[in-house]
């Protein structure tokens, strides 16, 4: 199918596409069921127990203990993405019995994009969601587990990583990673939302600055509220309880992070700000704004923008340059009087911390690299998201009629 798009393309006179994609992969988890191999017409992993169904109690009896099946607990999911053009391939998946760890998936990756490089489809850039298995491994996929990858500290950004390696199975061709910029933009509302009265977080711009987090949000929605008694017409009408709040599942979902770092949200607290006279609690409000503008200039303006990027000089690099630099200078004004410790309750989390800088560093290379590569072509930021393997995974569901299990996950 990709060689006949190919074709058509050179038949038609467009920019043909170069097989060089992105690998974007995710894991779910799956309910009971059994994996049976018809080829060779034996049980491949168990994922149900003999207490789960005594129906089954015949298979049971008939393995071996020395075959050692395994529940099967989890998928791990591939997808690639040709750069160059709209074309999808769903790429293998793996199963597991437990929760996936940073050698497996590794070894998986590798894998996948050796088998891909069978069909000369190149990969030149991975896409995952930010949980530890994967920043691990990451961190391996360079040699070593200290620091956020290769650190780089003899230029002027002290910052710098390199998020980068080298394909053995295509050198001297560089694979860059990415965390899914929707996965990172919930790790960052969530970090705001973390520095809250009671919450495990107190962020401060400076070291003995104003105190802000949550409670500018909170207040917010209050005021809305207001608005909504006295007829008067709502500021921000998207903005729900719920997302405020923000149970474990809130937090997973990605509009209620997109909604509190976009415009309307920003113009509200802008011109509560901006009162005459102003309000007790501005200066914080206003610190908790630049937080969401940073967020706004990194995501909305940046990776999850629809604009292409035909050059470095493109307004979406810069955005994402000046977001990000907001960040920076946070970290700079709480280390003037020496290093900052591991778990600073006035800034990001290391974890996160260290997603954001494989975020920026990790598609600035990747940006610089391809454009070298293909000057004829250009970027779509908005289509490297890990947002395709979900909606692959809610197919999957609703094919299954909602019990994605080891049985069906095959033939869905």
């Amino acid at each position: 199918m990709y060689a006949t798009l190919v074709a058509k393309c050179k038949k038609e006179g467009k920019l043909t596409p170069q097989s060089d994609g992105t690998l974007i992969f995710d894991e779910v988890k799956v309910i009971s069921g059994l994996i049976w191999n018809s080829r060779s017409q034996r049980i491949i992993g168990l994922a149900m127990t003999e207490r789960d169904q005594a129906s089954l109690q015949d298979v049971f009896q008939s393995l071996s203990p020395d075959q050692h099946v395994q529940q099967t607990t989890h998928m791990l999911q591939f997808l690639w993405r040709d750069l160059t053009s709209g074309f999808d391939i769903v790429g293998p998946y793996y199963s597991c019995s437990e929760s996936m760890s940073s050698k497996f998936v590794l070894a998986c990756i590798l894998e996948t994009i050796q088998l891909f490089q069978v069909y000369d489809l190149r990969t030149s850039l991975l896409i995952c969601d930010g949980s530890f298995a994967n920043l691990a491994a990451l961190k391996a996929s360079h040699g070593h587990f200290t620091g956020a990858c290769n650190n780089d500290h003899s230029g002027l950004d002290p910052f710098v990583i390199k998020p980068y390696f080298i394909n053995q199975y295509d050198p001297p061709n560089k694979i860059h990673w990415l965390i899914c910029p929707s996965h990172q933009l919930k790790n960052m509302i969530n970090a705001l939302f973390s520095s809250q009265s009671g919450g495990t977080k107190g962020f401060r711009y400076t070291i003995d600055g104003e105190q802000f987090g949550w409670k500018a949000i909170t207040d917010l929605y209050a005021r809305e509220c207001q608005r909504r008694e006295s007829g008067e017409a709502r500021l921000v009408p998207k903005l729900r309880e719920a997302f405020v709040l923000r149970d474990s599942w809130t937090k997973l979902n990605v509009l209620p992070a997109k909604i509190m770092q976009q415009e309307l949200v920003l113009s509200e607290l802008y011109k509560y700000c901006k009162q005459d006279p102003a309000p007790s609690d501005s200066v914080s409000v206003e610190l908790c704004l630049k937080y969401l503008e940073a967020c706004n200039k990194l995501f909305e303006n940046g990776y999850l923008s629809h604009k292409k990027i035909v050059s470095l000089q493109s307004p979406v690099l810069k955005s994402i340059e000046d977001g990000y630099s907001y960040f920076t200078t946070w970290h700079k004004n709480l280390s003037t009087k020496g290093p900052m410790k591991l778990q600073d309750p006035r800034f990001l989390s290391w974890q996160t911390w260290d997603l954001l800088r494989v975020c920026v560093y990790g598609f600035k290379s990747f940006a610089a690299n391809f454009l070298e590569k293909y000057p004829d072509h250009f970027i779509s930021p908005v289509r490297l998201s890990g947002s395709a393997v979900e909606t692959l995974f809610s197919q999957f569901k609703h094919t299954a009629g909602g019990k994605l299990s080891a049985t069906n996950y095959a033939n869905t």
